[in-house]
Order: C-alpha cells, then sequence, then structure tokens
C-alpha cells in the first residue's frame, strides 16, 4: 500500500522514494546498524535490486512502509507496519535508524509513537506487536516511551555470530 506522510515535530515519515535506495545499500551491509537485525548480515545488493525492493513494498497490501527525514530533506532511517490483519485489527512494527549521525537523538522514539498514534487513529488498529533482541535496550526503551509493553520472551529464538540469543515480543494496545 502506498503510505501516507505524517509529519511530526522533528521529522517527515514519508513513502519509499527511488533515492532511498542508494542509501540503503549503505545501511544494509554496515555492521553496526544491522546488529540487531533478525537476518544474517546482508550481502550488497544492486541498485536494481533495491528499486524493485521499493516497488513490492508498494505493492503489498498488507503494510505500510516509510522512510524517515529530517525537516532539512535528509533521509536517516525507515519504519514500517506490516503484517496488517483488519479482521483482527492488529499489524507488526519495526523501525531502523540507519544514519547513525542520528542515533541517540529521540528519532526511533518521536518517529514510533507518530507511527503507533496513526495506526491506532487512522487505521483503526488495536493492537501493534514488536520484537527485538533482548541486547537491543535502545529499542526496549524506545518501545516502552510508546506505551509498548513487554509480552513475550522467546528464549534462544535466533541464532547471532554462532550463539543462541533471546528474543523480546512487545505489545501495544489502543486503549
Amino acid at each position: 500500500m502506498k503510505a501516507p506522510i505524517i509529519e511530526t515535530t522533528s521529522y517527515r515519515i514519508r513513502p519509499f522514494k527511488d533515492s532511498d535506495a542508494e542509501l540503503w545499500q549503505v545501511w544494509d551491509v554496515d555492521p553496526e546498524v544491522q546488529a540487531h537485525m533478525p537476518e544474517p548480515m546482508n550481502v550488497p545488493q544492486t541498485l536494481e535490486e533495491q528499486l524493485e525492493y521499493i516497488k513490492e513494498c508498494e505493492a503489498e497490501e498488507d503494510g505500510y512502509y516509510w522512510s524517515i527525514e529530517t525537516k532539512d530533506g535528509i533521509t536517516i532511517g525507515t519504519v514500517a507496519l506490516t503484517d496488517i490483519n483488519q479482521h483482527h485489527r492488529i499489524a507488526e512494527l519495526g523501525v531502523v535508524v540507519g544514519d547513525k549521525a542520528y542515533w541517540g537523538k529521540g528519532v526511533a522514539t518521536e518517529v514510533v509513537a507518530a507511527v503507533v498514534q496513526y495506526a491506532f487513529s487512522d487505521l483503526g488498529l488495536e493492537r501493534i506487536s514488536a520484537e527485538t533482541e533482548a541486547g537491543n535496550v535502545g529499542v526496549q526503551k524506545v518501545l516502552s516511551a510508546a506505551g509498548f509493553e513487554q509480552d513475550g520472551l522467546f528464549k534462544a529464538a535466533r541464532v547471532k555470530n554462532g550463539k543462541r540469543i533471546d528474543v523480546l515480543h512487545f505489545g501495544a494496545v489502543k486503549m
């Protein structure tokens, strides 16, 4: 689905643009950016492959995909609502701040709060789920600040650097 633009105090959450693909080529292979992603380390993709991914996201019928942009027009990350189920009124949330110059500056906190608000008020969703690796304290804080509560622990759920690690599950419920 084509995502709408969401404005926050400091950021514009907008649909993907073709120019985003060049940034993803950097972020997708940066070990620090990918440190807590669920997949193994990404292999470099061609610009054509990245552009095809943008088309796939726009065509997907159960998700919204956005880039996070500063008010100055600098693209610094991505956020998504995926696996939207209108019957159950649920979705999953994911966020990545790819530009490390913006880490620790409240970007994810502001963006996640805005996307959750949009999901509850505009989409009529009633529950949003997110998960993170147990070692990703930053995302745990972001989710807590946005009203998520930890509602699950998946012991040894992933393999990271050859070792089994725990995954924490969080949920936010519309009040």
